[in-house]
């Protein structure tokens, strides 16, 4: 194969090469030809900003970039197999169009810098996704909690019989994990939101001078990543911040998951799942399994994995770039990719999620009111400890009151049966403007680089 980076005379890479350093590493490059073509759109506007080409040249390069990329938008162009990776694919095809001109593109960068560039574009579009769906999942969480405020059912503690708990209150946990997740997204995204094209290969470029700012407010970028060195040294822990964001959704899921698998037992069966999110045995005919929600619980548990690689891949390495560093895009990338089919998926789950009312209040024993009773005594002013003894002496005796009496013994806020949908709906609508400005910069962003 002949790479780039070939000299005049010595041999293209040899396949085992190749297979080793770069065929899986491709496959990752065709997820971000889009990103990879709007860097060297803005490109070609700073390097004619700077006197570098003319602007009848930029005027060149972005015409036929933008035609490259309406291409791939239709499926009409990726990376061959001749292509070591998507910025020489790129280049291939401005050079076949337009000569020497071409070969101008790629002065005062490094590809070290470009696929940092790429994959942090692709990862805000990415992250921006991952919070429309996070916000989705509270809005149907929300929905379950208004449709079931106050439906009452047996909390456990130990795996045992506690105290009475409510749908609505399940959901509103859940929906609070999730908005606190949502703002661990919100930090990662700005993280990596700095560009840090100009750093080259992690030292900056000589007598170029590139206009740094310039060429990431071309791409929508919130900063830049000032200190060059700081660019290839910040690979692996950038990632790591954004996996990291990513697990603690998955997370949330995982324990969802958990609950739902519960809930769905035959011993309890206070809900139910959509026929839609189940599977049958191959051998058991009767069998009906919860494998959507299964398979959320075990989710969580990958993204342990990629924080290790990620975690391990920078480590001991002393600054510059090293080619360790191309493990980063693989891991992010995989990880990415996987938040949000798995955000869908819960998504999709939680809409064939019903509960039943009858089944919950069936849950409800004499001992989960043990608490209710050796209070009722506090309040009487018997000494708790006293109280608490003579409860738990007289267990048989306690009775299960009716759910307008479990709501009225609760009178602080987020308890079981008290939810407040106008709280929460405040707090949702301050996620949807943030996810719209965000959505509505990117789209100005393209709309700026496409015209």
């Amino acid at each position: 194969m002949s790479t780039i980076w070939q000299k005049e005379g010595a041999p293209g890479a040899s396949d085992w090469f190749f297979e080793f350093t770069a065929a899986e590493d491709r496959e990752y490059d065709r997820l971000l030809v889009r990103e990879d073509i709007l860097v060297n759109i803005a490109q070609a506007r700073m390097l004619a900003r700077i006197g570098l080409i003319t602007a009848t040249e930029a005027g060149e390069l972005c015409r036929e970039l933008v035609k490259l990329y309406k291409a791939h938008e239709e499926g009409g162009f990726t990376l061959s197999d001749e292509d070591e990776d998507v910025h020489s694919a790129v280049e291939r095809r401005l050079t076949e169009e337009l000569g020497d001109l071409g070969g101008k593109i790629h002065a005062g960068r490094s590809r070290n810098d470009q696929v940092v560039a790429d994959i942090r574009l692709w990862l805000k579009r990415q992250l921006t996704e991952l919070a429309g769906l996070w916000i989705d999942t509270a809005v149907l969480l929300h929905e379950t909690a208004v449709r079931y405020n106050g439906v009452y059912f047996a909390g456990h503690t130990h795996m045992q019989p506690a105290m009475p708990t409510s749908v609505d209150a399940w959901a509103h946990g859940y929906i609070s994990l999730l908005l606190a997740d949502l703002e661990n997204l919100k930090q990662a995204l700005h993280h990596i939101d700095r560009s840090p094209l100009g750093s080259a290969a992690g030292y900056g470029v000589p007598l170029i001078a590139v206009d740094r700012e310039f060429i990431a407010s071309e791409l929508g970028f919130g900063s830049v990543q000032a200190a060059v060195t700081a660019v290839q040294l910040s690979r692996g822990a950038s990632e790591l911040r954004v996996v990291d964001a990513m697990g603690y959704g998955a997370s949330t899921f995982n324990r969802m998951a958990a609950d739902v698998v519960g809930f769905v037992h035959p011993d309890r069966a206070i809900a139910t799942v959509s026929a839609d999110q189940q599977s049958g045995s191959s051998i058991m005919p009767q069998k009906k399994n919860p494998d959507i929600w299964e398979l959320i619980r075990a989710s969580g548990h990958e993204y342990g994995g990629w924080r290790a690689v990620l975690a391990g891949i920078g480590a001991n390495q002393p600054s510059g770039y090293h080619r360790d560093l191309q493990l980063t895009k693989k891991t992010v990338m995989q990880a990415s990719l996987h938040a949000v089919k798995l955000a869908g998926a819960v998504c999709m789950s939680l809409r064939g999620l019903s509960f039943n009312p009858d089944a919950c209040r069936n849950t409800l024993s004499r001992e989960l009111f043990a608490t209710r009773e050796a209070n009722r005594l506090t309040a009487d002013g018997v000494p708790f400890r006293e109280a608490y003894r003579r409860v738990a002496a007289s267990l048989n005796d306690l009775t299960i009151p009716d759910d307008e009496q479990i709501r009225a013994d609760y009178a602080h806020t987020g308890a079981p049966g008290h939810y407040h949908p106008e709280d929460v709906i405040s707090e949702i609508k301050q996620q949807v403007d943030w996810l719209t400005e965000q959505k509505t910069r990117h789209q100005k962003t393209l709309a700026g680089l496409l015209e």
